[in-house]
């Protein structure tokens, strides 16, 4: 430990791991115990005028002495949420006790800010608008810093994309960005939980339903229909509740009938890699976690803006699922007690250094801390859970330059290996039927409630499961494919994106071909049928096979087609005696929208056909999926 020029404390040492070492790990990310210094005075609801003469309210927290405002100039950190800005008030009172002026800005059309909701739209612009008010104040000292997390982190991105110039700092956690290649249209195909945003968190804090407590109650029990709904997809307007609150229906229904290579995707505010020129070079410490709905778009982010900006740009990674970075649990799994963080005190570290000049070493930090999964005894823990374990360690970049990608390829016979296969000709074909979908058992997921859980799961389905239906392993399903190495004679440690080559045909114009990688646990005497852990997965609409920014383009009858999914990144030791496994299928529901399998437009269709899909195998259509190997010292 040593001592800051603040009088705070720093917990945390790191040592990196440089290629040819073993496991260097690091103490978990370093925070700032600083103690409070000064009381809090709220001032609420005072109105900013923003560019187009819309009012937006913010709540302003400040340092207090004497039962009055402190007097001078502090330092400024602001979040602009949708979810209510009096639900900043613990951290708000956390930095300003700190001696910060804290300002939580409920966004354009919702709650007591003026205006028509239209997702991330106007946050550029009226992000751009609250950084230089809160600049021109008495009370700010011209330093703007930024927090929040998910949402909050994406009006985070969006107001960095217009320049603002007292922009001094960022931490967006869990970041909503880069709307288009995953996280809500994802490789074609759409993510359900934001059908669910819509209908459950969306459409009942409206403004038309905060005025009238019946219509919100009414709202209330209709989002609690959530399955009923996307089991009824797609939305055709004026036919649903959402009629009653027209701007939540028509963004939906633009969102899921807008392909990967629709202007609604790429405009600021819903992608950041798009406008990387425009983002304001500043320190930014991003935040995720293996199991959250943005780690992908993430690390997108981390890769481009550390790539072209001259700012620290830095990289914490950690075993979470959405939000959670308090936690060491992620669904049925259980990681090392300092797993989880104190996100409060590790953000208050990186702005004592940006903004106030603190001498804490900050600058000398690794730009990447990843926690790397899986290295527990694979018993039940007191609480019921898997220990899967893991540790942290510090790196030098991300991607990681050491790994080595390595191919493990699909074998007829269900056997993943690392050398390709011999035959001449090879392929299994399943029946894909749209109106039985493969149910979703945890993932990348967050804005849930209702339809599935995220993070870590046994792969059998519960009574919980949705859509209901057997109890059983999905590796009993006719329509996935299973594919699995032999037991590991020695660790085998994957950390990076994870991407499945496939040689694919099917008898529809347009269908899905899914992939899970799994950590196929032995049995033990807690787990006697092993445990058979989802560490990531994703999808492709085949009409998107080419990539997002092309026009889509329909399967001819007997066409063999190239397709690659890109799996969210992951960091996992897969141990001796375990097995890494492939699966394959054509949904995920309800991650993932089903496709008809009927070529008609996104959004917009009533038909359902079954479809016959193929995998092929063989010596000259080598599927398989790539692990980014870290080499063995």
């Amino acid at each position: 430990m040593h001592t800051f020029l603040m009088k705070s404390v720093v917990v945390g040492v790191v040592v990196f791991a440089a290629a040819g070492e073993g496991r260097a790990q690091a103490v978990g990310p370093g925070v700032a115990n600083r103690p409070a210094e000064y009381g809090v005075a709220v001032e609420r609801n005072t109105m900013v005028v923003v560019h187009d003469g819309v009012r937006l309210a913010v709540d302003v927290y400040r340092p207090e002495r004497d039962g009055k405002p402190a007097e001078g100039r502090f330092p400024t950190l602001l979040t602009r949420t949708p979810y209510d800005k009096k639900g900043v008030a613990g951290e708000g009172a956390y930095y300003a006790a700190r001696g910060y002026v804290v300002v939580a800005n409920d966004t354009r059309g919702r709650y007591a800010s003026e205006g028509t909701w239209r997702g991330l739209a106007d946050d550029p612009q009226d992000g751009y608008d609250v950084v230089e008010w809160i600049a021109s104040q008495p009370w700010s000292d011209g330093k703007v810093g930024t927090f929040g997390t998910s949402y909050p982190g994406g009006t985070q991105h969006a107001l960095a994309e217009m320049n603002p110039p007292h922009l001094t700092t960022m931490v967006p956690v869990d970041a909503l960005s880069n709307c288009g290649v995953s996280g809500m249209r994802h490789g074609g195909a759409f993510e359900l939980r934001f059908v669910n945003w819509i209908f459950q968190i969306g459409a009942p804090n409206s403004k038309a339903a905060l005025a009238r407590p019946a219509l919100r109650q009414a709202l209330v029990e209709n989002g609690m229909r959530i399955q009923q709904h996307v089991d009824s997809l797609p939305v055709r307007p004026g036919l649903t509740p959402l009629k009653v609150v027209p701007e939540y229906e028509a963004w939906l229904v633009e969102a899921l009938r807008s392909g990967p290579e629709a202007a609604f995707w790429h405009a600021k505010g819903m992608s950041v890699v798009d406008h990387v020129a425009d983002y304001r070079d500043v320190p930014v410490l991003h935040l995720t976690g293996w199991y959250d709905s943005w780690t992908r778009q993430v690390t997108m982010n981390y890769e481009a803006l550390a790539k072209a900006k001259k700012s620290p740009q830095r990289l914490t990674i950690g075993p979470w699922t959405h939000g959670a970075q308090g936690s060491n649990v992620a669904g049925e799994v259980e990681f090392t007690k300092d797993a989880a963080i104190d996100l409060s005190a590790y953000r208050l570290r990186w702005y004592d250094r940006w903004m106030k000049d603190a001498g804490n070493g900050v600058e000398n930090d690794p730009p990447v801390m990843l926690y790397i999964m899986g290295t527990g005894d694979d018993r039940r823990s007191p609480a019921g859970r898997l220990q899967h374990g893991g540790y942290w360690r510090a790196e030098r970049e991300w991607p990681l330059a050491r790994v080595r990608p390595t191919s493990f390829y699909l074998n007829k016979d269900g056997s993943l290996m690392t050398t390709p296969s011999a035959e001449v000709a090879s392929s299994t074909t399943y029946t894909f039927d749209p109106l039985h979908p493969t149910p979703t058992i945890g993932g990348n997921i967050s804005s849930s409630q209702g339809l599935m859980a995220a993070g870590g799961y046994d792969q059998r389905r519960r009574d919980d499961t949705f859509p209901l239906g057997p109890k059983l392993p999905l590796s009993e399903r006719r329509d996935v494919l299973v594919y699995r190495t032999p037991p590991l004679e020695a660790d085998v440690e994957v950390v990076g994106t994870v991407e499945v080559k496939l040689w694919v045909g099917s008898t529809a114009p347009d269908t899905d071909f899914t992939a899970k990688l799994i950590d196929e646990i032995p049995p033990n005497d807690d787990y006697p049928l092993g445990f058979d852990l989802n560490i990531g997965d994703s999808i492709l609409r085949t009409r998107y096979r080419e990539g997002n920014d092309h026009q889509a383009a329909c399967l001819k009858p007997g066409e063999v087609a190239p397709i690659v999914i890109t799996l969210y990144p992951t960091a996992n030791v897969f141990k001796r005696g375990h097995r890494i496994r492939l699966d394959v299928s054509s949904s995920n529901y309800p991650r993932f929208d089903v496709n008809p399998n009927t070529a008609d437009p996104l959004g917009d269709y009533r038909r359902t056909v079954a479809a016959d899909n193929t995998v092929h195998h063989d010596a000259g259509r080598p599927s398989q999926v790539i692990l980014p190997i870290v080499p063995r010292p």
